[in-house]
């Protein structure tokens, strides 16, 4: 009978190709479970991190694309809502009701001289308006404020007693101009929270005097901190009685930059507006003016400059895309690199979701890393050195969005790679060279 052959496991050589490179799998494999159990997102999640220290420089290569991404996002929308604050700061104020009367009209030709807006205008509209409504001139010029040795320089607004309530500003200390400035043509002003602060440090400057030029003025109010109001810089500006002020400064007589209106119901702001303009055609014999609807204009604005920084997003957002092509051109690489290693691990008995979910964690640590990089580079490049150029605003819902998409880049991008690598077949992969 012939001999029973017996294999002798002492003396069994394994074929070199089926031998694993252990140089490669020593730091993971020993971490993997054994067969018949799952690995857990901790596991997943410290080999990932393993992988990634193990090629640090290329692992920082990866990151920069989005670094560069997220930054460029996190600023240009920085940017774009600075530059709609800007805009909209300089109409704060000019809410609903509001309506502005201006020279300058659609039927004007190139070379037609331009016809002033005057103070008989305003006359003329306070006794033909059937609407309630307040209405003030406004004119305005730089000037230098002196106080003793201190001197500032403002901006000088001459107006009527209505234009604290028609743009809103209340008075933190003392009263605002009235009728009686206006009748007895007194000197008295209103001064916003910086003049007061630089002319009357540690002080009430109610009823104290001041130079504006050669003029000397009383100070009769302080208005609370305001920032740009109707295109003012109330917290620098003085406000004086209309006509005195023109008078004293030398400047055009009865003609005002522009007439500020409010309807008392600002439902009825586009009949006012409408009455406006058939009333100023009727005395001018033709359409020379603008009446500005504020709040409409303000609308526009919100509405362009949002467009605007969503442009300016999507262009930050084409780097960022860039930044999640060479995540998963890297994650290619790994997955080739480490064939071998992946074809030791299914046969220790990873299942294909394992190998999923650890590709998919190391691609997304890349891109969370670099978000949180390129979010705080931004921040710090926005506020020292954009911030010299332009007034830039990061908002909260801004830097979520951008880290919200770094996550998205990282699995997105992440996926085929680490699909690729949960397919491999044992054999195939532990022949692999």
């Amino acid at each position: 009978m012939p001999t029973e052959r017996r294999l002798s496991t002492s003396h069994t050589t394994i074929p070199s190709e089926l031998r694993p490179n252990v140089s490669s799998v020593s730091r993971t494999a020993t971490s993997w479970p054994m067969k018949g159990t799952d690995m857990s997102v901790q596991d997943s999640f410290r080999n990932a991190v393993r992988a990634i220290r193990a090629a640090k420089m290329r692992s920082f290569l990866t990151m920069l694309g989005i670094i560069i991404g997220i930054a460029a996002v996190v600023m240009l929308m920085g940017v774009g809502n600075g530059a709609k604050q800007s805009i909209l700061g300089s109409m704060q104020g000019a809410g609903a009701g509001n309506l502005d009367l201006m020279a300058g009209g659609p039927q004007m030709s190139n070379d037609e001289e331009l016809q002033m807006i005057t103070m008989d205008d305003l006359k003329y509209l306070k006794a033909k308006l059937t609407y309630p409504v307040l209405l003030s001139p406004r004119d305005s010029n730089g000037f230098q404020l002196k106080n003793g040795s201190k001197t500032m320089s403002a901006t000088e607004v001459f107006v009527l007693p209505a234009y604290f309530k028609i743009n809103g500003i209340t008075i933190a200390q003392g009263r605002g101009l009235a009728d009686i400035d206006v009748d007895a043509r007194t000197r008295n002003v209103v001064i916003g929270t910086k003049v007061a602060s630089t002319l009357f440090p540690g002080g009430p400057a109610v009823g104290k005097k001041f130079r504006i030029g050669d003029v000397r003025c009383k100070v009769v109010g302080v208005t609370v901190p305001q920032g740009t109001t109707a295109g003012i810089p109330m917290d620098s500006a003085v406000a004086l009685s209309f006509p005195i002020g023109p008078e004293l400064f030398g400047m055009m007589d009865n003609v005002v930059q522009d007439i500020q209106i409010k309807c008392v119901d600002p439902t009825q702001t586009t009949e006012v507006k409408n009455q406006i303009t058939r009333l100023m055609i009727q005395k001018h014999k033709k359409e020379d003016f603008t009446v500005q609807d504020m709040a409409a204009m303000t609308a526009m604005v919100t509405s362009s400059m949002s467009t605007l920084t969503t442009l300016l997003a999507a262009i930050g957002g084409l780097s960022l895309l860039v930044g999640g092509i060479g995540i998963m051109n890297i994650m290619l690489v790994s997955v080739t690199e480490r064939t071998r290693e992946i074809g030791i691990r299914k046969a220790l008995g990873a299942k294909e979701r394992d190998i999923l979910g650890q590709f998919l964690i190391e691609s997304s640590l890349l891109s969370v890393t670099g978000g949180l990089l390129g979010i705080i580079i931004s921040i710090l490049a926005s506020k020292f050195v954009v911030a010299r150029f332009t007034k830039t605003a990061i908002t909260s819902s801004s830097v979520l969005l951008a880290f919200g998409f770094s996550i998205a880049v990282g699995i997105f991008f992440g996926v085929y790679p680490a699909r690729r690598a949960a397919r491999l077949k044992p054999v195939d992969a532990l022949r692999y060279e």
